[in-house]
């Protein structure tokens, strides 16, 4: 009779026990920098399923080793990693921030054609407060992965502050999409990120702005990631605020997405701002005012600042440019840009200082490219910052002025440098000072009396 019960209960331990593989446990008993492992569930009908679960109920003391061809498989992904944001002082009044007129939004807002489009930001953060009077207006539907539910409500104050940067930097066009993804204390697991992300993309955002950290590497993270790059989506995400090579945090680490360092007001690199091999650009990120939840507003510090400053460009580019893939969104980006630091890229700045005070809607390169009475040369791509070009002709000519040679950059001509060799029926031409990088030029070319030419050439 004993051995009978003991088979029993034997019996029914094992209908209850999945197969576990093992994770390496702190000695605390936890994963890492988190209390949670994703897992991929595979049901009998081989169905799968991701989710995020505690870790100790994924390896208790005893597991039984069976096989799990009638039961559901569970095989751990990665710990659930925490990303988190900075803290910050509130003000209760609203002033406009200095940073506004640094980066030139209000000169470009005035430059944008109304139209009937629009271009949505997911800002993947605490939450926003959609009820702020600054903010209503922009807001669309989003979601909470948090609690899971339909009702992001910024418990903490850094999303609704993200947000209003956006709102106020940008056109009424440009919408708002509120995802909770990190929790009131300003922390939040890559599995809800995730989700946020995947909602994003699958809800119309065209940009997504990140503006947390974390030190561990997530393929969890990156997957989602690539999934809205996939798609044309354009993500955003601060450097973080640790005066530290952005090599160690993620998504700061990622190349393949924009990477934002902050300033201060004097065009330096901020004391807190990480920097390194991923920068792609700079933005204001000291002492920017904007609001927080309860009608009232803050001035913070943090490269989560700065961030938002540049999806508030890019959503306004895409705007323009609604066709544009995110590659040539971001090459647009990198042409309005003080140019700080050592010339061209470097890890501090990036490409430079986020600047579209000179952002006009037609450039002089659209609409000379446009001219029908123009004969269009070859484009050139990849073109050297020195590059001298050299304009061969068909016959000679005694007087260097029956040509006119002029070099543009968006609304600008560039002062240039002839050297005529008509004997040879060749004309030199070099611009005074070497090429901006990543940047568009347009050589105009016209003989008295005869065919007019234009070449659009970009630089590496």
């Amino acid at each position: 009779m004993r051995s009978m019960l003991v088979k029993m209960v034997l019996g029914c331990s094992l209908s209850l026990v999945f197969f576990f593989p093992n994770i390496a446990l702190s000695s605390s008993g936890e994963t890492t920098g988190t209390d949670r492992v994703i897992v991929e569930i595979t049901d009998k009908e081989g169905n799968k399923e991701t989710k995020s679960i505690p870790v100790d109920e994924v390896q208790p003391k005893s597991t039984f080793r069976i096989s799990s061809s009638m039961r559901d498989q569970i095989n751990i992904l990665q710990p659930d990693y925490i990303r988190t944001i900075d803290m910050a002082q509130t003000t209760d009044k609203y002033t406009k921030s200095w940073s506004v007129n640094r980066v030139g939004t209000e000169w470009m807002k005035s430059k944008i054609a109304s139209n009937d489009e629009e271009v949505i930001v997911a800002v993947i953060d605490t939450g926003i407060d959609y009820t702020h009077s600054f903010l209503r207006e922009r807001m669309i539907d989003g979601y909470d992965f948090v609690d899971n539910d339909s009702d992001p409500m910024d418990e903490h104050f850094h999303g609704t502050h993200v947000a209003g940067i956006i709102v106020e930097s940008t056109t009424a066009n440009i919408k708002i999409m509120p995802i909770r993804a990190l929790n009131h204390s300003g922390n939040g697991y890559d599995s809800n990120i995730a989700k946020g992300i995947h909602f994003a993309v699958d809800n119309g955002a065209s940009i997504v702005n990140m503006s947390f950290q974390g030190n561990e590497y997530s393929e969890h993270l990156a997957q989602a990631i690539d999934y809205a790059l996939s798609k044309n989506v354009l993500v955003v995400v601060s450097s973080g605020n640790l005066s530290d090579d952005t090599a160690n945090y993620y998504p700061a680490s990622e190349e393949k997405i924009l990477v934002v360092s902050a300033t201060d007001q004097t065009d330096q690199i901020a004391s807190f701002s990480n920097t390194g091999h991923s920068i792609d650009i700079s933005a204001p990120g000291v002492s920017v005012v904007s609001s927080v939840p309860g009608e009232k507003y803050a001035a913070l510090h943090g490269t989560s600042m700065a961030a938002p400053y540049v999806s508030g460009v890019a959503a306004m580019l895409m705007l323009e440019a609604p066709t544009s893939s995110i590659k040539e969104i971001e090459k647009t980006l990198k042409t309005y840009v003080d140019d700080k630091g050592v010339t061209n890229w470097d890890p501090l700045y990036g490409e430079g200082i986020l600047n579209v005070s000179n952002y006009k809607k037609y450039s002089l390169i659209s609409s000379a490219v446009s001219a029908s009475d123009y004969i269009n040369l070859p484009e050139h791509s990849n073109v050297p910052l020195d590059k001298k070009w050299t304009i061969l002709f068909n016959q000679v000519f005694s007087d260097d002025s029956t040509i006119a040679v002029k070099l543009y950059t968006e609304n600008y001509e560039i002062p240039i440098k002839l050297t005529p060799n008509l004997a040879n029926k060749k004309i030199m031409v070099a611009p005074i000072e070497n090429y901006q990088a990543n940047t568009d030029y347009l050589l105009e070319i016209q003989v008295k009396n005869g065919d007019k030419y234009l070449m659009r050439f970009t630089t590496k």
